[in-house]
């Protein structure tokens, strides 16, 4: 079966084709296609935080090169891209009018329309650090690449005259010429210290000293008065005294003199209730009457940084030092050095050492995670560096010569 099929194929392929010629031949001429429209130039997004040609660089310039194939074209973006993947800045510089800057995120870090653009950035930036700011070290670099982002906590409020010169004073929230004498001193505070809500005169406070009753309390609200509830008398309960075991038994009875001295010592002895003798003294009107009276003032004699207080807590830096020194280990590492050594990355006359490459390439890697720039793109960054140097450098040559 399988012979008499190629022996067909054999004599009807060349037939086949004849005839496909010469029907393509009768057929009229097909328009040309018109040319592919160029390339729009790449942009940056601020709300997707990204630069519109981030997939296509990010697939020709980072490796693994599997991982990089996989960001380029798949449907949906791989939860391992970092955030400086979409801006083409494998190193995450900040803003500086950098060439080919065409953003920059909330952060500040740039989006470059190339990753070749952020590339020779990274170089630029290297070398400032050695040359303007004189940073050598690792450690030294990655203190200012990447700084601690807590800083330094600012300090609490004074305190009295016992406070430093570095405590934060806090600002009036009033300024003087609205209000000369504070806000306290106010027509408008007067008279809310005077009044209650909806502008009801407040009860005045009971000659005996003892606790006034809010408006916003349940007894004022039960009486339907806010405001000029009065204090019912509350009668005093006789506390009953609790029967004790009787250990004189057998004992001759008390002396009346005695007995009539500490008959009032005894009475005075009695305890008053308790909530674990009668569970009831809890819920006594009074008691409910006297607490709910002293909530607002226990709620502002609460200190700054109890649970009202709802502002951020000073950050801690500890976490932050650590990152910095194993960020500095890692490229100090790549070239065989330590975190507090001279790393060397560019002569005396300018020009990169062999140590850049492999100090970008972890610097990149460790700004990245799982991606990293590629070896080809860091290399031809330096190469164009160099390029530049030396041009530089001929014509201040040339211009020497001529003067």
């Amino acid at each position: 079966m399988l012979l008499e099929t190629l022996l067909a194929l054999t004599f009807l392929v060349p037939r086949i084709e004849d005839a496909a010629g010469a029907a393509r031949a009768h057929l009229p001429a097909l328009p040309r296609t018109a040319e592919a429209a160029p390339a729009a130039p790449p942009s940056f997004s601020f709300v997707a935080r990204a630069v519109s040609n981030w997939r296509e660089q990010a697939g020709d310039n980072l490796a693994p090169t599997s991982l990089a194939f996989v960001v380029r074209h798949a449907a949906a973006e791989p939860g391992f891209v970092a955030r400086c993947v979409r801006l083409n800045n494998y190193w995450c510089i900040k803003q500086a009018r950098w060439s080919g800057e065409l953003g920059g995120d909330a952060e500040g870090h740039t989006g470059f329309a190339t990753a070749a653009d952020g590339a020779d950035a990274a170089v630029q930036l290297l070398r400032r650090y050695q040359r303007d700011y004189g940073r050598r070290t690792a450690l030294a670099i990655v203190r200012r690449w990447a700084p601690a982002e807590c800083g330094v906590a600012p300090a609490r409020a004074a305190r009295g005259p016992a406070a430093g010169a570095g405590s934060r004073v806090r600002a009036p929230a009033v300024s003087s010429a609205v209000a000369p004498q504070g806000i306290g001193r106010t027509l408008r505070a007067r008279f809310l210290a005077r009044h209650g809500r909806g502008g009801v005169a407040r009860a005045p406070a009971p000659a005996g000293g003892g606790l006034r009753v809010q408006p916003w309390s349940a007894r004022a609200r039960l009486a339907g008065h806010p405001g000029r509830a009065g204090r019912s008398a509350v009668k005093p309960v006789a506390a009953l005294p609790r029967p004790t075991a009787d250990i004189a038994t057998g004992l001759e009875a008390t002396a009346p003199s005695q007995a009539g001295r500490t008959a009032p010592a005894a009475a005075a002895r009695v305890p008053a209730r308790s909530g674990a003798a009668d569970p009831a003294a809890l819920l006594a009107p009074d008691r409910m009457v006297a607490e709910a009276a002293a909530l607002p003032s226990i709620a502002a004699s609460l200190p700054k940084g109890s649970l009202l207080d709802l502002s951020l807590p000073a950050p801690v830096c500890s976490t932050d030092e650590t990152r910095i020194r194993n960020y500095a280990a890692r490229i100090a590492g790549s070239v065989g050095l330590k975190p507090e050594d001279d790393l060397s990355l560019f002569g005396q006359d300018g020009r990169p050492t062999q140590n850049l490459l492999p100090v970008m390439l972890a610097m990149s890697s460790v700004e990245l995670g799982t991606l990293h720039a590629a070896r080809a793109m860091v290399a031809a960054a330096i190469q164009r560096f160099e390029a530049r140097i030396a041009g530089t450098a001929s014509s201040e040559t040339v211009r020497n010569s001529a003067l």
